[in-house]
């Protein structure tokens, strides 16, 4: 049986010499080589210590600077050899995102992969889909890509030049909103012009800082993605960056102001179950919302470290995940946690519902682990060592995983037989 430690849901104030030793800690997906492509401002990736895939293929004219949104992703024999950062599958077909705007797509889990044709190069990060056909992928300099074939052909649907546009709109209506309700807040109470006054100074700094950034360009990676039906998709990012369409990406709604992150964390990653949704970042932040994403509150949360993952399993369990292999699980929605102990502490990147109805964990230095149903622990270390940041199960109950090294495999037996 697995170790099990109830953690206790009370407040806690995080110092800033903690948040200096966690570190900014953007998701797996931002490993070393990606963040030497990108001008994203420097942040400590979760296998940045490990030695980065190297590019597939060497273009005769190398894209440089901002020219990375808009060339093609180059075509490359070995592109399941690139740094891949997640995978999805549908009814009929697996797709991976990762670097140089790689996405390569195969039908089953026993044919070859296919690259796919993918109008930017820069570093994706995440992908979703709604149904078997209608897709999105997102990743740095503020990119969003929809597929509307299954993942074999994508449409830049944002880009970060139109982000900081939107921004700059948005900050502005917001900093006009604010101020009007400053000016008529003599029946408000002191804490809630407090408030008020808070927001408005949050929102002028926002709207200064995309002011900034529309003189040298746009940095922020967008780091996970989620389609909620064909129309409403949400995206999160670095920075506290989160946006929401309500019309399949055709426009996009800022909705930063509706989670409580006066810090601007990075929002790692998103997770739905039915109406309910959760959002996980950095030093420790999760939140959770009851209607579809139109308000969220608050998670105690049980750990002040990066989460990198968040994942609500068949049993309706919601599991989170991340630095130096914490893994917490709550069956109550988020109102307490319990944590599960791994034998090696490594940055835990994802989790995926096994067929049996136990749990899959991937992590860096190749750590795979397998939770049954039934409660026990079983860890392996895949022969690559590399770090391993998504899976997907087969039908014949093996393995897909996408990582450091592109797509690797691994059979089932590896992980339910003991040693």
């Amino acid at each position: 049986m697995y170790g099990l430690r109830k953690i206790c849901n009370s407040k806690h104030n995080n110092s800033k010499t903690q948040k200096k030793q966690e570190g900014s800690m953007i998701r797996a997906k931002l490993c070393a080589a990606a963040i030497a492509l990108s001008l994203s401002p420097t942040v400590s990736a979760q296998i940045a210590e490990q030695e980065p895939a190297q590019p597939t293929e060497q273009a005769t004219q190398p894209v440089q600077g901002y020219d990375v949104i808009y060339a093609p992703a180059m075509t490359a024999p070995e592109a399941t050899q690139a740094v891949l950062t997640e995978i999805d599958a549908t009814t009929y077909r697996q797709v991976a995102v990762g670097d140089y705007g790689v996405i390569v797509t195969r039908a089953t889990a026993d044919d070859a992969w296919q690259q796919a044709e993918v109008p930017t190069s820069v570093f994706l990060t995440s992908l979703n889909f709604a149904d078997d056909q209608l897709g999105w992928a997102v990743g740095h300099h503020g990119v969003i890509l929809q597929t509307t074939d299954g993942g074999i052909t994508w449409q830049r649907q944002l880009d970060g030049f139109e982000y900081i546009d939107l921004q700059i709109e948005h900050y502005s209506d917001r900093v006009a909103e604010l101020e009007a309700l400053l000016d008529n807040a003599e029946d408000l109470s002191a804490d809630e012009q407090s408030d008020l006054e808070f927001a408005l100074d949050d929102a002028l700094f926002k709207l200064d800082t995309a002011e900034i950034a529309l003189e040298e360009g746009p940095t922020k990676p967008f780091l996970d993605v989620l389609a909620l039906s064909p129309n409403e998709i949400f995206v999160s990012g670095a920075y506290g960056a989160f946006l929401y369409s309500t019309d399949g990406g055709e426009s996009w709604q800022i909705i930063d102001h509706l989670v409580e992150n006066p810090d601007g964390y990075h929002l790692n990653a998103l997770e739905a179950e039915g109406d309910n949704l959760y959002l996980a970042g950095e030093s420790g932040q999760l939140f959770r919302s009851f209607d579809r994403g139109q308000s969220w509150e608050v998670i105690d949360s049980p750990y002040y470290g990066s989460f990198f993952g968040v994942h609500v399993d068949r049993q309706q369990r919601l599991w989170v995940f991340g630095l130096r292999g914490n893994i917490f699980v709550s069956e109550d929605q988020g109102d307490s946690f319990t944590q599960l102990t791994l034998e090696d502490p490594v940055n835990i990147n994802n989790a995926v519902d096994a067929p049996d109805g136990g749990l899959y964990f991937v992590g860096n230095a190749g750590v795979v682990a397998y939770l049954s149903d039934s409660g026990e622990l079983i860890e392996r270390t895949h022969e690559s060592g590399a770090a391993l940041t998504d899976l997907v199960v087969n039908a014949d109950g093996s393995l897909t995983l996408v990582g450091q090294r592109g797509v690797l495999a691994m059979p089932s037996s590896a992980l339910t037989e003991k040693d």
